[in-house]
């Protein structure tokens, strides 16, 4: 009898191992692969508290040496996007790229994105969450492109257990940490203007005035379609700890009130995303109708 009992407990304490990790680890989907990409959700967490927000990111793996696109593919293209399937409740905010990339598809310029990409989310779980997971599913599509382009697909999904006090990190918060750090920051201690002049932008960019660490390039990756001509040069003028980016801009009356995107700047080998949405000052001069050399 002893020897049965002892076999039970046994068996007991194994089942409850085997509850717990399962409960730990959460339930996701595996990676979806539809020709050159692979695409995935994952979340910062292992568990869901009501109430409570958290990160979840959709990631797509690229082969090389094709491409996705970014917020404003540029002269061509098309960025990812989701079709959600959510429970009652739970929100999820937009879809945060990573800065672009500028990728010359002559005689056209493309923004985008290559390699492991991750597009931050925020989930807001309502305060009375209840059942034991929580389950978000998506529809992505996407454009991936190298001499000729491909749509893509893939239905992903993600599950999570619902517990009452906050859960550990993932096995992925470490790349949803390194793609939060990358993200584009406002750059308040910035001065940062734009002006014209005559058929040009004028993008002005000085760092705080406690660093003194030079501006080497830049580029800016505007969120409309409609400001600057991309395969037209962006020529960079260093000075006074800053410089000026020089932006043509595309057929238009009068220029934009504001100038809204992200200004990469590269800095001692490293590189760094700026927000900008900053007025326009001045209008344009009289000039030609298709600026020569653009």
């Amino acid at each position: 009898m002893a020897q049965r009992c002892g076999v039970r407990s046994v068996r007991m304490k194994l089942f409850t191992v085997i509850l717990v990790a399962m409960i730990g680890i959460g339930a996701s989907a595996a990676p979806v692969r539809d020709g050159p990409v692979v695409a995935e959700l994952i979340a910062d967490t292992l568990t869901v508290t009501p109430g409570q927000p958290f990160t979840i990111a959709l990631r797509m793996q690229v082969d090389s040496p094709w491409h996705i696109y970014w917020i404003n593919p540029g002269d061509s293209g098309l960025a990812p996007s989701l079709d959600w399937t959510l429970p009652e409740g739970l929100a999820v905010g937009d879809m945060q790229h990573p800065p672009p990339l500028a990728i010359p598809t002559p005689p056209f310029m493309t923004y985008g994105h290559t390699g492991d990409v991750v597009f931050l989310m925020e989930v807001r779980p309502p305060a009375d969450l209840s059942g034991p997971t929580v389950t978000l599913s998506a529809e992505v599509d996407w454009l991936v492109c190298h001499e000729l382009c491909i749509p893509g697909f893939a239905e992903v999904e993600l599950s999570l257990p619902v517990r009452a006090e906050p859960g550990e990190p993932s096995e992925h918060a470490e790349i949803i940490a390194a793609a939060r750090s990358q993200r584009p920051i406002e750059g308040v201690d910035w001065a940062l203007t734009a002006q014209v002049q005559a058929d040009r932008l004028i993008l002005a960019a000085s760092p705080p005035t406690d660093d003194a660490l030079p501006i080497d390039s830049a580029q800016f990756f505007p969120y409309s379609r409609t400001v600057i001509r991309h395969a037209a040069p962006q020529t960079w003028h260093a000075g006074g700890g800053g410089g000026r980016l020089e932006l043509v801009v595309r057929d238009a009356a009068e220029p934009p009130e504001y100038l809204s995107g992200v200004l990469v700047v590269q800095r001692g080998g490293t590189s760094l995303a700026l927000r900008v949405n900053i007025p326009v000052a001045g209008t344009f001069s009289s000039r030609p109708a298709n600026p020569k050399g653009t």
